[in-house]
């Protein structure tokens, strides 16, 4: 009798460890698509500005080039239930958000984004780049202001069996209040999703915890030549071994 009790348990425990986890998913699946549905129409709506003035301008192939930029990335967003990527798709989407921004800001910004080949075959979630750069144009990019004074990088490298995503832009300095706060409002899942972090930066950490657990860092800092730095750690997975 008591092995048949025990058994029941153990099956209910079970049970209840696998709906927590589909929950879960589900919960990351709805976030992703939250995240894509808050990107889409603002960007879209000013891509396509930009495109008509070119398109004013008698620049047809320049036209063309931004066309196919543009439904690259609407191509890849068209997919929430598509969790995992290559790392190559991934830097492959941020590159397609920046040309596009290129557009809107002639000259007035510098990109760097120094990804090794031997690397672009990792499985990496979905949209943790782009919102990113997506975070520099709203809160540290300076319109009209210098080119040099608007620098947005992204270099990512192995160390060990990680993956380590370094992340840097310009901006205002960030007090030590202000970034404890921000780092509050990041980490602390019970909070609401709403506002700029709630979409862009606590999604990413949120995903990366619930994916990779106790293996995965968010570290927000702020250098000491001004700006903001966001560094992202977790277990680099190859293609293979993930499928």
């Amino acid at each position: 009798m008591l092995g048949r009790q025990f058994k029941r348990m153990i099956e209910r425990i079970d049970d209840l460890i696998q709906r927590e986890y589909r929950l879960a998913l589900e919960n990351r699946t709805n976030e992703l698509r939250a995240l894509q549905a808050q990107t889409n129409p603002h960007f879209l709506f000013n891509a396509l500005q930009s495109i008509g003035t070119l398109a004013l301008k008698g620049d047809g192939k320049t036209v063309y080039r931004l066309i196919t930029q543009l439904s690259s990335m609407m191509r890849y967003t068209m997919h929430p239930d598509e969790s995992f990527v290559t790392l190559k798709r991934e830097v492959d989407h941020l590159t397609s958000y920046i040309r596009l921004q290129q557009v809107r800001f002639p000259d007035q910004f510098v990109v760097e984004v120094d990804v090794p080949e031997s690397l672009l075959d990792l499985i990496v979630p979905k949209m943790i780049l782009q919102p990113l750069a997506e975070n520099f144009f709203k809160h540290g990019f300076e319109r009209d202001g210098a080119t040099a004074a608007n620098r947005f990088s992204v270099r990512i490298h192995q160390a060990g069996p990680h993956l380590v995503i370094h992340c840097e832009n310009s901006g205002r300095d960030i007090s030590d209040e202000e970034l404890t706060l921000l780092k509050e409002r990041i980490e602390v899942s019970t909070q609401p999703l709403n506002g700029a972090e709630g979409t862009g930066l606590k999604n990413i950490r949120d995903r990366l915890m619930l994916n990779y657990n106790r293996e995965a860092q968010f570290m927000l800092a702020t250098p000491e030549t001004g700006g903001f730095r966001i560094v992202m750690r977790f277990p680099a997975v190859k293609e293979t071994d993930a499928s």
